[in-house]
């Protein structure tokens, strides 16, 4: 059979503009079916005509496509053009894993598959091209379609496969490398790990990949495995970026990695990017000069907030905002580039402490940041108990793009909300962020130096994607608050916390005292 696998639309705001990652998930899931013709169309770098667009779905079999839950309204659309042109069609990722009942009811949709996608897929298309191995739709777990009659129908849920060693390797055919940027850089995804042992409370991961029947949320690669993959890639990359939720979750484990890398030469032929924790670092602060000697160029971190209630609150207790400006200068000082993230408005934060947040957050000087208002995602706890509070205010799913808010808080309104996601990236971005990037990247050598070949890239990619999106948006400077303006005037954020937490109930209220009068904050949340 010819089957076309589809990477749905990227968001229309925030960082999708300058972080474009290849769907790793489909070339994964290809990979378990070789003896069928596969091609790829990815919504997020391919240009898309609908004419030709069509003359390929014309001549496939079957098409399967991912979709997160903002992309899920055009996945869907992609489904009804497929089954206009005569396609079976399968829908997986993470939003038909997180809310199974609403893609599967889908008339366009044939069959969801939810959770951990390689075995079912295999067994999927087995059953589709023919049922050559006898395999019962009903006997196929981890797959929802309708019946004869219109009823859905769950199959029970999928076991996770214990080792991650038996999967084969992804069809990295089928990708153009040249077209996946991450920050300026050429990257190629991989992952050595699946899941996260932890359990942030506004996290969608453990619902994607905790097995239903044990105790198992967190899976590895052996070390032979990872080396295996690497050697499998195009190495005219600049970057190798471990995708996975965490890469440094089992200390022991990324140590033998990074070593390895490091007797492999690895570090001399392509640079190494990932996503980390603070207090990991922090409590293994030998690791970041492992890192360093590995080749590792960028981290991402999760910021989060600069108010210890907040972090305690998302399940972060053994972070505090002294450990990540310990650990963002530390990685800093051995040049390796730092992404962000930040969420805007948790429960419990009012208007001066998310601005608190931003502050904090410009302070450290990152690279990059992405500023999300607090997202409760269908499917989670999280969302259960904001939707029985009524705090949800939109189930428009495209809103559910880290960008827009779809849920307000007892402090906050979404409106309250998207104007502080619009000040934050404004303050970020439109205040001094460009001159910064500039003195420090463009210093060949510097400790930032392994970036000079990348900045005409950075420019195009980065920049210039960049501040269309926020010009797009309606964000300029002149939307940041007085209070925000205030608060950045007053330096070091922390240590103003520090004192504050000392001084008398009514002397810390007269010293906060800080005008709430914005400027234009209305623009912005009309154009929602």
């Amino acid at each position: 059979m010819k089957i076309l696998y589809v990477n749905s639309a990227r968001l229309q705001s925030g960082l999708d503009a300058v972080i474009k990652g290849a769907p790793l998930s489909l070339i994964s899931i290809a990979a378990m079916v070789p003896d069928h013709d596969a091609k790829l169309f990815d919504f997020k770098v391919h240009k898309y005509r609908e004419h030709q667009f069509l003359r390929e779905l014309n001549k496939s079999d079957v098409v399967a496509i991912t979709s997160m839950t903002p992309q899920i309204s055009h996945a869907i659309e992609i489904a009804e053009m497929a089954k206009k042109q005569g396609c079976t069609t399968i829908l997986g990722g993470y939003h038909p894993t997180l809310v199974p009942e609403y893609v599967a009811k889908q008339p366009s949709v044939d069959y969801t598959i939810r959770g951990e996608g390689e075995h079912t897929f295999k067994e999927l298309i087995d059953f589709i091209d023919g049922n050559g191995k006898r395999i019962s739709l009903k006997d196929i777990d981890g797959v929802s379609y309708k019946n004869e009659e219109g009823k859905i129908n769950h199959n029970k849920d999928r076991r996770l496969e214990p080792n991650l060693d038996n999967f084969p390797l992804p069809r990295r055919d089928l990708l153009q490398d040249k077209k996946y940027i991450y920050l300026g850089a050429r990257v190629v995804q991989m992952e050595t790990s699946r899941g996260c042992p932890h359990s942030c409370k506004f996290c969608c991961i453990t619902k994607m990949w905790k097995d239903p029947y044990n105790h198992i949320s967190y899976r590895t690669k052996s070390v032979n495995r990872v080396m295996q993959e690497i050697y499998d890639i195009d190495w005219k990359n600049d970057f190798i970026f471990f995708c996975e939720d965490n890469f440094s979750i089992k200390v022991k484990r990324t140590k033998k990695i990074l070593e390895t890398l490091i007797k492999s030469g690895v570090p001399n032929k392509i640079y190494i990017s990932c996503q980390s924790r603070v207090d990991t670092l922090y409590q293994n602060q030998w690791l970041i000069d492992l890192m360093h000697k590995a080749g590792m160029k960028q981290v991402f971190l999760g910021i989060e907030s600069v108010h210890q209630q907040s972090l305690d609150a998302m399940n972060k207790k053994n972070t505090t905002p002294e450990m990540v400006r310990k650990v963002v200068t530390m990685l800093q000082d051995r040049g390796i580039s730092i992404f962000g993230g930040v969420i805007i408005g948790y429960p419990g934060e009012t208007k001066t402490m998310v601005r608190q947040t931003i502050q904090f957050a410009k302070s450290l000087n990152l690279s990059c940041i992405q500023f999300t208002p607090i997202t409760a995602f269908p499917g989670t706890t999280f969302y259960d108990e904001m939707k029985e509070k009524g705090m949800i205010t939109s189930y428009n799913y495209k809103h559910y793009d880290l960008f827009h808010p779809m849920m307000r808080t007892e402090q906050l309104t979404a409106k309250d909300m998207y104007r502080l996601v619009a000040e934050a990236y404004s303050a970020y971005y439109l205040t001094g962020w460009l001159k910064f990037q500039a003195k420090r990247y463009m210093n060949p050598f510097g400790k930032f130096g392994w970036m000079a070949k990348n900045l005409p890239r950075f420019l195009k990619t980065v920049v210039m994607n960049g501040l269309e999106m926020l010009h797009n948006m309606g964000m300029t400077s002149s939307i940041i608050s007085e209070e925000l303006n205030d608060i950045m005037s007053q330096g070091n954020i922390e240590e103003i916390l520090n004192k504050n937490k000392t001084k008398k109930p009514e002397e810390k209220t007269e010293n906060v005292k800080i005008s709430l009068k914005s400027r234009k904050t209305a623009e912005i949340a009309n154009g929602q």
